[in-house]
């Protein structure tokens, strides 16, 4: 049972993982989320680079929540460009980027796969950024059933990473910090937060 632990897990959170972006694009489809197109231009960028490296430092049964992701984000992107739901981004936002395009090159050109997903953290971190503030002055711009499931597959692949961890703290900090960064636009964009603004 415990060998096959990390499979078990990973495979919950790669389903999980998968469920929250089938209900992402139903949401986005009907207008009730409207994707930033910079945040979700480096996530779909980022996520083959992210699952890859992520498997090097842990396993690739832990990795599998990022092997769906890879896919989903990109499947995610092209379809809420073709819907229209993108808005143009500000100078702030292009601003950030911009960032996130230089934290990925360096983030690529790095040899050391742990400093590289750490990197690519400091990347995600960043490119929340318009998506948050998005959210937090407007709640309306997003539904936090998907953002609940995704923080759910995190919160899944964190413990599965603390449980079976093999030593590099970075297999602890890369879901632990997506887990927030989901788990808060969830939180900005539930229904109490809706009532008390206009649309």
């Amino acid at each position: 049972m415990q060998q096959n632990l990390p499979w078990i897990l990973g495979t919950l959170a790669a389903l999980l993982h998968g469920t929250g972006y089938v209900l992402y694009n139903i949401q986005t489809k009907r207008g009730q989320s409207r994707p930033n197109i910079v945040s979700w231009s480096i996530w779909a960028f980022m996520a083959g680079l992210n699952a890859f490296s992520f498997a090097e430092i842990s396993s690739l049964a832990h990795a599998l929540q990022y092997m769906v992701g890879t896919f989903a984000a990109t499947i995610t992107f092209i379809l809420s460009f073709w819907w229209g739901r993108f808005t143009w981004p500000s100078r702030k936002e292009i601003a950030v980027f911009f960032i996130c395009v230089v934290a990925v090159f360096i983030w690529w050109s790095q040899k050391d796969a742990g400093l590289a997903n750490l990197l690519g953290c400091t990347a995600f971190l960043i490119s929340f950024q318009p998506t948050f503030m998005g959210v937090y002055r407007d709640p309306h711009k997003e539904k936090p059933l998907a953002w609940n499931v995704w923080s759910l597959a995190f919160a899944v692949n964190l413990t599965n990473n603390i449980v079976c961890w093999q030593g590099d703290a970075v297999s602890i900090i890369n879901p632990a910090l997506l887990l927030v960064c989901h788990w808060s636009i969830a939180s900005l964009s539930r229904p109490g937060r809706k009532r008390g603004c206009a649309t």
